[in-house]
């Protein structure tokens, strides 16, 4: 049997390309995918080209077709991380666990198929009561969970600006928490999506506690007007050689800069609870639904800012879509 993935090969570029379905690792699970997103970490070329030969996908769900596990019954859907470790004392320190990186999946969740290693099952959740959409949904959410921090006091005010993706999943959890948030977003399309979602979106911006920065460039930092006393929380890294300027008068309103990478299992712990409680679902902020052979299309579309977020819906064992 082959196992249909999608491999980035360079220069943004994306094939598809077959291989042999991975063997069951011991204690460990192989998984039938039913659901992947294209995260928009996969679209920056300076930092995919170090990981070549890759195959895409960590936002993902699927069907356990073998299992070597009680906990992950055949015929269960599960949420996978990518990277797995014992949840920490210090929640914003679990990506940094010295077991946390090696773990991942294989060949990667963007395949037919895939397997997780019984090291990474340390973080991997059962989701039968969710749609497959929605659980692969789980790992960007972790990472907003952990950009806003709700086990910490809420801002009273809050900016997103990056209306892509990861700022409507921002919007969204934030609304869920109650926080009043705005949005802003260069492109008038990200703009008018939010908007369609009830959210309050503005070009000219107040002071706000707490401002989530998501393009990572200085540009973006720039336009970050933060109350004094505030947070400015940067969710993307700049690029290779670009350094963050931060002006003089940062030391008088006594600005705080925090960054959000990733996220560990005691955030995954969280979305998936958000997901159950209805924070957001795929439909919300996912704009296209693809097959495999469309991906490379669609991650063009998705790096040109043309669409907000495509995911891949694979066939299920009847040939047809996934069950939604």
């Amino acid at each position: 049997m082959t196992n249909r993935l999608a491999r980035y090969v360079g220069g943004g570029r994306v094939e598809i390309v077959a291989e042999p379905v991975p063997s069951l690792p011991s204690g460990g699970l192989l998984v039938r995918t039913e659901a992947c997103g294209l995260c928009s970490g996969e679209l920056m070329a300076w930092y995919m080209d170090k990981k070549l030969p890759h195959v895409l996908g960590h936002e993902v769900s699927g069907i356990v077709e073998a299992s070597e596990d009680d906990r992950f019954p055949v015929g269960s859907r599960v949420f996978p991380h990518h990277h797995a470790t014992a949840p920490l004392a210090r929640r914003e320190r679990e990506v940094h666990a010295p077991d946390w990186r090696p773990n991942r999946l294989s060949p990667g969740g963007m395949a037919q198929r895939f397997a997780v290693a019984a090291e990474g099952l340390a973080d991997c959740h059962l989701a039968d009561d969710l749609d497959p959409r929605d659980a692969a949904l789980a790992e960007p959410l972790a990472c907003v969970v952990k950009s806003i921090r709700p086990w910490e006091r809420l801002p009273e005010s809050a900016t997103v600006i990056g209306l892509g993706f990861m700022g409507l999943l921002h919007l969204h959890l934030l609304r869920h928490l109650g926080v009043p948030a705005i949005g802003t977003d260069l492109l008038p399309a990200r703009r008018e999506w939010a908007e369609r979602s009830g959210f309050d979106v503005r070009e000219s911006l107040e002071p706000a506690e707490t401002v989530y920065v998501m393009p990572g460039s200085q540009g973006a930092f720039d336009a970050a007007r933060v109350a004094a006393g505030g947070t400015a929380v940067l969710f993307a890294p700049l690029p290779p050689g670009a350094d963050l300027r931060v002006p003089n008068g940062a030391y008088f309103s006594d600005l705080t800069i925090r960054h959000a990478y990733s996220a560990g299992p005691s955030d995954c712990a969280d979305a998936m609870a958000f997901l159950r409680a209805g924070a957001v679902r795929a439909i919300d902020v996912v704009e296209r639904f693809v097959s495999l052979d469309e991906l490379p299309a669609a991650y063009v579309e998705m790096r040109e800012a043309e669409i907000v977020k495509a995911m891949v819906l694979f066939p299920g064992d009847d040939g047809g879509s996934p069950h939604v």
